[in-house]
């Protein structure tokens, strides 16, 4: 099926993400469509980017291709049930974390789906985005990746459990980078420099290490090294994070956040079987 139009579920900060970097690569707003309830929303998003919007959804949804799920997982079931009787026959990705597929096709009432897992990042374009599809949606994996596209890297998943891990490296990871940064911006301020000083270094520090990763073709282990001399300065300081453990405190954060991903998941399955009974 050439799908070509698109409605947004949902008008929030992550569903503004995606439709910006739509419009700023080959679609056209027109082809597009956002269903909200906040007006003002509506509004700023007509006006920015030229895409219909809709207080409600109706019969007119039946006419739209594609429809995405960005709403929060506690709003996902009354927003699938007003807009169900319409799109029978779309394809549904759904950027809401921790739903699975199954829980998805008991509400829709078909299985076109696409999961997603994005990152903030997304909104300037420089985003990961992990992608798990039924065998229903793949004829549209070209659909996908151009709604996608311009979000930054497009990760597929081969199983669905695999978004968990997408969750935990990429979907929250952004926040262990700010965290860092914050670590590096104390330290700028500990050290005499004014805050402006201090967030510049620790930002410019953290951009440019990930381009020169990026760029060099050598692995993160092997660039740390170059940087550590024996009895150096930057090897004290690694001395004291390898003394408290920093790998295994990361791999213990990660495996934390996989595993609250998976009871958010559980305890969303658990709420639509009670529902159903």
């Amino acid at each position: 099926m050439d799908r070509k139009t698109i409605a947004f579920i949902g008008g929030g900060n992550m569903g503004e993400a995606i439709i910006s970097k739509m419009v700023s690569s080959d679609w056209k707003g027109t082809d597009i469509h956002v269903i909200d309830h906040n007006e003002e929303r509506l509004e700023h998003l007509a006006s920015a980017y030229g895409v219909h919007t809709h207080k409600e959804p109706g019969s007119w949804l039946a006419e739209i291709d594609a429809v995405v799920l960005a709403v929060k997982p506690q709003q996902l079931p009354d927003a699938i049930n007003a807009s169900k009787e319409w799109i029978e026959d779309a394809l549904v990705i759904s950027i809401a974390a921790g739903v699975r597929v199954k829980d998805l096709e008991a509400m829709i009432g078909h299985n076109c789906i696409c999961r997603t897992m994005p990152n903030t990042p997304m909104k300037i374009g420089l985003g990961v985005c992990g992608l798990y599809s039924t065998p229903e949606a793949e004829p549209d994996h070209r659909f996908i990746v151009k709604v996608f596209a311009a979000c930054g890297d497009l990760i597929w998943c081969t199983k669905e459990e695999e978004l968990d891990g997408v969750t935990a490296i990429s979907g929250s990871g952004p926040a262990y980078v700010f965290r860092f940064i914050e670590a590096l911006t104390e330290a700028g301020l500990r050290y005499g420099f004014n805050d402006v000083q201090a967030k510049r270094m620790a930002i410019a520090t953290v951009l440019g290490s990930a381009e020169l990763a990026k760029r060099s073709g050598e692995s993160p282990s092997v660039l740390r090294e170059k940087v550590t001399s024996k009895g150096g300065t930057t090897y004290e300081a690694l001395k004291v994070m390898n003394d408290r453990h920093f790998m295994e405190m990361m791999q213990d954060a990660m495996d934390a956040c996989k595993k609250r991903a998976v009871e958010l998941g559980d305890a969303f399955h658990e709420s639509v079987e009670a529902s159903n009974k």
